[in-house]
């Protein structure tokens, strides 16, 4: 092969190559804006109970530790808020038609949850995770 060739073939081969990129890149955009997430904000504050929640329970499970059960109905609490608000911020993700019906019951558990929270209001994990319960519930009433 000779040195024009080479240029030539190594030419048409990378603009090939951006031509298909662009097509990749185009195409990409107009995926987005065909399934646009619906319940972002929902999504975000159930994520966002599950790592106040979990804050709580390692919270509690330290004072389990030490001998004080004072928090078991804390714990208890946080435990069903990071499984429900789990499996909300998973239907939330995909958009699910059951999400309305589901974020009912997640609102009564953040609620539940944020009850126990209050009783702690000296313990950073427990404001933090009322802060997000109260947040998670009034997006779970939006939907």
């Amino acid at each position: 092969m000779q040195r024009r060739e080479f240029i030539a073939v190594g030419t048409a081969a990378a603009v090939a190559s951006a031509t298909q990129a662009f097509a990749q890149t185009s195409g990409a955009a107009k995926m987005e804006d065909m399934h646009p997430a619906l319940y972002k904000n929902l999504e975000n504050a159930t994520i966002d109970c599950v790592a106040t929640g979990n804050d709580c329970i390692r919270h509690c499970l330290g004072m389990f530790a030490m001998k004080d059960t004072s928090m078991a109905e804390c714990a208890d609490a946080s435990f069903q808020l990071v499984a429900a608000c789990n499996a909300l911020a998973s239907l939330a993700a995909v958009n699910s038609s059951h999400v309305g019906a589901f974020a009912k019951t997640v609102a009564l558990i953040c609620e539940d949850c944020k009850k126990q929270c209050d009783k702690f209001p000296k313990i950073a994990e427990c404001v933090a995770c009322g802060k997000a319960c109260q947040k998670c519930a009034d997006e779970c009433r939006k939907v």
